[in-house]
């Protein structure tokens, strides 16, 4: 048996708690949480119990989880970067899961800026933590597909199944000392800043399939994109992309229509789009 320190939250971050916890192999000694109350996206509550520590900051308890001398610390669903003596403090490694394929989409809000751009798919990669974010060895990649009508809550969905299919196929692994590691390459790949308010606003002067992929990567459970349509605001979280003939000689931003469900159809630079779910603000 192991000793296990967790440290994240989520509903991703709950499926590697439930798996450890629930692992006859683990013994699940601390877990670190968000607290109920943080208004955090897609949180999940985690149970009260006295090995539950409901922070927002894991480094303020660095020396409890060096006393407990933990086998492994995994992380998944935490933004905090995490204090180099507590990585070390892990005897065997500490594992984290990071919603791209590494080396590629380090950083921040990788979700979100994959699906604005148009990516058909990404992987979920499983990697030691390291000094540097998202730069440790990795363990292995599950792909995860992107379709086209997906949303940001399909593409989590997909990212809780490969998390879990990654600690079924590797802990037992990583326990018997036999996983994989490939070191990274740090000169590869790129960094992804974090998302601000102003990456939500829709241009109308950007072409259609760009807006259409802006909406879906920041919709339910993400705070939505915000656009102005003849000078009123609107956050909106649902649209496709119009093969529509009526109005293009309007200026992109422009309504060119109210549909018999009160959908609106707009201009964008290269044509329209239906703004199905919406509402002002």
């Amino acid at each position: 048996m192991v000793k296990v320190v967790f440290i994240g939250g989520f509903a991703y971050g709950k499926i590697v708690y439930d798996y450890l916890e629930q692992n006859k192999f683990a013994a699940l000694d601390l877990c670190i949480t968000h607290p109920d109350d943080q208004a955090k996206v897609d949180l999940v509550n985690f149970p009260n119990d006295e090995k539950i520590i409901k922070d927002v900051s894991a480094n303020k308890h660095i020396e409890k989880i060096q006393k407990i001398g933990p086998d492994f610390i995994f992380v998944s669903g935490w933004s905090e970067l995490l204090n180099i003596k507590l990585i070390r403090s892990a005897k065997k490694g500490a594992i984290g899961f990071h919603p791209s394929r590494l080396p590629n989409d380090r950083g921040r809000s990788v979700l979100a800026w994959q699906i604005e751009e148009g990516y058909e798919d990404t992987a979920l990669s499983m990697f030691h933590l390291s000094e540097m974010p998202d730069c440790g060895d990795i363990i292995a990649q599950e792909k995860i597909t992107i379709d086209f009508e997906d949303t940001i809550k399909e593409v989590l969905a997909k990212v809780g199944d490969a998390t879990y299919n990654l600690m079924r196929a590797y802990f037992p692994l990583l326990r018997e000392g036999k996983a994989p590691r490939m070191q990274q390459n740090l000169w590869d790949g790129n960094f992804r800043r974090l998302r601000k308010e102003r990456d939500s606003k829709i241009d109308w002067n950007r072409n259609s399939l760009f807006i259409y992929n802006k909406v879906r990567a920041i919709t339910h459970p993400y705070p939505g994109a915000t656009a102005f349509i003849n000078n009123e605001k609107y956050k909106i979280w649902k649209c496709q992309i119009l093969n529509f003939r009526l109005g293009e000689h309007l200026a992109p931003g422009s309504l060119v229509a109210t549909l018999f469900d009160n959908s609106l159809v707009v201009r964008t630079r290269d044509g329209f789009i239906q703004v199905m779910k919406y509402e002002k603000i």
